[in-house]
Order: structure tokens, then sequence, then C-alpha cells
């Protein structure tokens, strides 16, 4: 099925129409005009080419996670949603276009302490909103924080940039699994498959520790991210990281880490070296500090967001107690956990619109137009397609404020009517909207589709259009965003907010 084409007209539930201009360096992922306001830019997201059409169940993850999130400042925003139109499009996310990324942002120039600062504090607002829902947002790198605000000419105090985490695709409960990027993986999720809100810290605060090496060592790249690894494959990479961590911290040492299998350890590596490395990068020992009570090795003593954010390092009072995580897979075992994964997942709740037939599935009965695999084992894949199924601790919050959708929660809870009823089952002309007659996605004229590539081009924020997939970077600056997939397991479709969340994700890195 065709997904979105230059020039192609979607309308979207709020009866706007945009106007297709051209891709972001993905396929899937495009700039959009309001067909009656070319100043008004988007963006327009489609469900990845591998995601299953019978009902897209990684793209209704992402949607039903930016549904979840759309009042959220330090969130990328959803701004409107089209409807799919059998044999035309698959449904598509509208979002808010921002002016690049850290990643980006982080090629054209050294950030100042206070800039490195300011989007700390971004950061850890848009991981809070996450956590206090019982989710994690696995996915922290530099790719996948937007920016508005950043002068590349001219150094500032911050207070101009605004950053918000971008991609949503794999937002998720807790669970048994791998499913974070390599450079960013924190050394629970290497060592004992545990996936948890730590592991976000830990990611968070290797971004900071990037973006602070980078003010004296601005052309190299970061701790971690600057391992000898072989020919670079993603089991070597994998290795380099899992023996460095241990190296550093000494785990072997460390009780939560007493039944893992760890590397063997080099007696000629010092425990805590890392920590001096970055002394001799140019970090103050206030930066060092502040680093070693976030990346602390054992899970259970790693601050909050909440924490961190009252710490004197963010400026403030510095005595906020810290919150210890409350550990999701303390008293379980890995055997346990593998039996709840197996459990027979609820009945299909895939919305009969969003499947290919367009029929709907009888209620409590799964469909055959809709398979819905057995929850994958855990897996050790790379996280650009390591997608293991979920076990809930029964005292996981899930939701916004104690519980915003009941376990029974679908599609169909957030879905408009106008969604809900965008089927060509329903007696309606294919490619027309049941309430309005219209057609939600046309060809406009050249003459149309040229004009408002233009008026998008001028109105444009700085960095916004599309830039090359060989944009500039600093000489010895790998993106490690792209790496080789390896064949993915199966997964099952989500049902309910944050559960089997793990179907989710594609990874991108739009802006």
């Amino acid at each position: 099925m065709p997904s979105i084409t230059e020039g192609g007209e979607y309308v979207g539930e709020s009866g706007k129409v945009y106007l297709a201009v051209g891709p972001l360096g993905q396929s899937n992922v495009w700039t959009a005009v309001q067909k009656d306001d070319h100043s008004v830019i988007v963006v327009l997201k489609a469900p990845s080419d591998d995601d299953t059409e019978s009902s897209w169940p990684r793209f209704q993850h992402e949607m039903i996670m930016h549904e979840l999130f759309k009042d959220c400042r330090y969130i990328r925003r959803q701004l409107d949603r089209v409807a799919p139109q059998k044999g035309q499009h698959p449904p598509l996310l509208v979002l808010e276009i921002t002016e690049t990324t850290l990643w980006q942002a982080r090629t054209k120039r050294p950030f100042t302490k206070d800039e490195v600062r300011s989007v700390a504090q971004s950061m850890l607002q848009g991981l809070k909103e996450v956590h206090d829902k019982g989710l994690v947002y696995v996915d922290i790198k530099m790719q996948n924080i937007m920016l508005n605000g950043f002068n590349t000419s001219e150094q500032g105090d911050g207070s101009k940039i605004a950053a918000k985490l971008g991609d949503l695709g794999i937002v998720m409960e807790p669970i048994r699994a791998t499913a974070q990027p390599v450079v960013y993986r924190a050394p629970e999720v290497f060592f004992k498959g545990e996936l948890a809100q730590a592991a976000d810290i830990w990611a968070f605060g290797l971004v900071v520790s990037h973006l602070l090496e980078a003010q004296r060592r601005f052309s190299f790249t970061g701790m971690y991210d600057d391992l000898h690894n072989g020919s670079g494959s993603m089991f070597e990479r994998e290795q380099a990281m899992r023996s460095a961590i241990a190296n550093d911290y000494d785990i072997s040492q460390e009780e939560y880490y007493k039944d893992c299998a760890l590397p063997i350890n080099n007696t000629d590596h010092k425990p805590g070296q890392h920590w001096d490395e970055l002394r001799s990068r140019g970090l103050d020992e206030d930066d060092v500090e502040f680093l070693k009570w976030v990346m602390a090795v054992d899970p259970r003593k790693r601050p909050t967001a909440t924490a961190i954010l009252g710490s004197k390092w963010l400026g403030g009072k510095g005595d906020v107690q810290t919150p210890s995580f409350k550990h999701p897979f303390e008293g379980s075992s890995r055997q346990s956990t593998q039996k709840d994964k197996q459990k027979t997942p609820p009945a299909s709740i895939v919305d009969s619109s969003w499947t290919k037939s367009g029929t709907t599935t009888p209620k409590g009965q799964s469909s055959a137009q809709s398979p819905r695999p057995k929850p994958s084992a855990i897996s050790t894949n790379d996280s650009m397609s390591a997608k293991s199924g979920t076990s809930t601790p029964k005292s996981q919050k899930t939701a916004q404020g104690n519980s915003p959708r009941s376990s029974t929660s679908s599609i169909n809870d957030i879905s408009s009517p106008k969604m809900r009823k965008a089927t060509p089952t329903l007696g309606k002309k294919s490619g027309e909207s049941p309430s309005s007659g219209r057609r939600l996605v046309s060809n406009a004229s050249p003459v149309d589709a040229q004009k408002a590539a233009q008026t998008a081009h001028a109105n444009r924020p700085a960095s916004a259009w599309p830039v090359s997939s060989t944009a500039e970077k600093p000489s010895a600056i790998v993106d490690t965003s792209k790496t080789s997939k390896s064949s993915e397991p199966e997964q099952s479709a989500p049902v309910t907010l944050g559960r089997n969340a793990s179907a989710g994700g594609t990874y991108l890195s739009y802006r």
C-alpha cells in the first residue's frame, strides 16, 4: 500500500488538509504544509515498511503513546491524525516540526555548560512524565532529542533552547529485554536483561557526559561510544561495552550482579579509571561527581528524574532526599517472567478499520486477518531490532494518574468516531470520509505542489528542512543509530497502554 506521496492531500481528524511536500530522510516521514495556510509546516509519519499491514501494531502503539502524552510540553506534540484508507494510505501521525535534533546540533559547535544543563532539565521533565505513568522511554539517545532555539553560530546561556523527547515508538512497561541502544545501554540491561526506568537515567547520564566531553574534544565521540571493537559488528560492539562497564565498575564485586555471567576481569584495568579519563577530558569535579551519582552501576541506587531536577548541579537546593527506584524485578525470577509472557494474550482489540480486509474481529476471538504471534522470548539482538514481550509487575502503574485506561483499553478508546469509521466497508466509496464524503487523499496539481514546496521552504524553521543522510559531522563521529538490523523476533500487538509495548518502535530519528 502506498504511504505518503509528493503532492498528496491528507485530511486529518480535525478536518484540516495537509499537502505532502518531501521526505525527511526516511520514506515514511515527510514534511507537509497545511493546504489553506502554507506557512504552517508539519511532519507526516506513516508506519514503517516492516510493520504488519493488517493492523499496523507498532504504529498503533506509537499513536497510543502520543495520545497518552499529548499534553506534555517536554514530549513532541501530536497535532492531528489521519485515518487509514484502504488501497490508498495507512494511518498517519501529524507531528510538530522542530528545528533540529541534539545529535545534529552536537556536530555544529560545542554546547556551553549552561546549554547542557538546559537540555538536561528538559530531558528529565520528559522522562518524569513517562516514569510517572509507570513506563520506560527506552530509546534515549541524541538522535531522539528534538531541539528548537539552538544558535549554531553563537554560544548562549541555554535560556532559548527548548528540548523534547521525540520518538515514542518503544515506550513500554518494565520488561526483561535488551531493547536499548547499545552505546546507551545500562549495565543491568547488559548483564541481567532488566529494562526499567533506571535504565533511562543511565542513558540520560551518558548523553550529558558526551555533551560535556565535546567542550574540549569536539571532533571525538564520548564515553563508551569510542571503544575499539574490531570490525565494528554488533556482537563485537556489545562485547566491548560489556567488558568496559564490568571493569570500570569492578562489577564482579557488586552484590546486585552476583548471579550474572560476567566478562573476565582485566587485571590491567583499574576500576574507576573512566572517571579519571573524564577529568582528563576537561570535566570539572562537580561534573564527575554528578555523573557518578546518576550512573550508579546498581540501578536501585540511581536517583529518579525528580531527584536529579532538584540537584545542585541543575541549580536546585540539592537537599532533595534521593528517592530510590522501586525495582520492578525484585522477588521475581526469570522463569516466572517467561511464564507470564507466554500467557494467552487478551482478545484482539484492533479496530476493523485498521485491518487489511476491513472486517471486524468477533469479540473475544483472535483474528486470522490480524495475527497475534506469541510474545517472543528474551532477545539479545541489537536495540535496532530487539523488542521482546513484556511482563508487567502487578503493582505497576501504567497510565495517567492512577489508571486513565483500564486493562481492556484499546485503540478504539482513544480514536475519534471519524477515525473508527474510516473504513471502505461502511458503504462509502473508497477514499471518502464517512462523515464528510471528502476524499482523504488526492493528488494536487503540479502547480499547487510546487507552490506549497516553495512556500514551505521559505517559511521553514532554521534547520528543519530535509538534510542529506551524510550531513556534516566531526570527522571521528560515527552515527550509531545506523547499525545493521538483525532478524526481528515475532511480536505481539499492543493491547493496553504500555502492555506488550515492545511490539512498537521503528527507531526513527525524524526531525
